[in-house]
């Protein structure tokens, strides 16, 4: 197998070059030598979010805080794809982990207070709009 950091930075150049599944085939290969590795399963979640494979990304993201609880970021990606697939609930729990482990995240507060306008307008009118996040995937 070649040196994991070649196969790594081979694997972010595809990345920045949207390139994604061969990107994400390298990183499922480092996978196999160091399956507990935070930063190529953040890397993995943004992926699939960027697929719209949001399901497949919050399991990913889930890996990622599984190995490493403190890793805010990818608590913030998870519940941006957790946004996605309508689950507000679980996104608001997400970016409370976000702000417990930073309070003065200003994005991860304001991403918090669209979902719950948005929870409320939905309990209001009983209907929902788009189920997008407004925030961008962070690294």
């Amino acid at each position: 197998m070649p040196d994991p950091q070649d196969l790594f930075t081979q694997a972010t150049e595809l990345v920045e070059l949207g390139r994604l599944d061969e990107a994400l085939a390298l990183f499922q290969t480092l996978l196999q030598t160091d399956s507990n590795n935070a930063t190529n399963w953040n890397t993995i979640g943004n992926i699939l979010f960027r697929q719209g494979k949001y399901r497949e990304a919050v399991n990913a993201f889930g890996q990622v805080t599984k190995i490493k609880p403190q890793f805010a970021n990818a608590w913030f990606n998870k519940s941006l794809a957790l946004v996605n697939l309508g689950k507000e609930t679980e996104a608001l729990r997400a970016l409370d982990k976000v702000l417990t482990l930073n309070q003065r995240d200003k994005e991860a507060q304001s991403q918090r207070a669209l979902i719950v306008r948005k929870l409320a307008q939905v309990s209001d009118s009983g209907k929902t709009d788009s189920h997008s996040a407004q925030s961008q995937l962070r690294v």
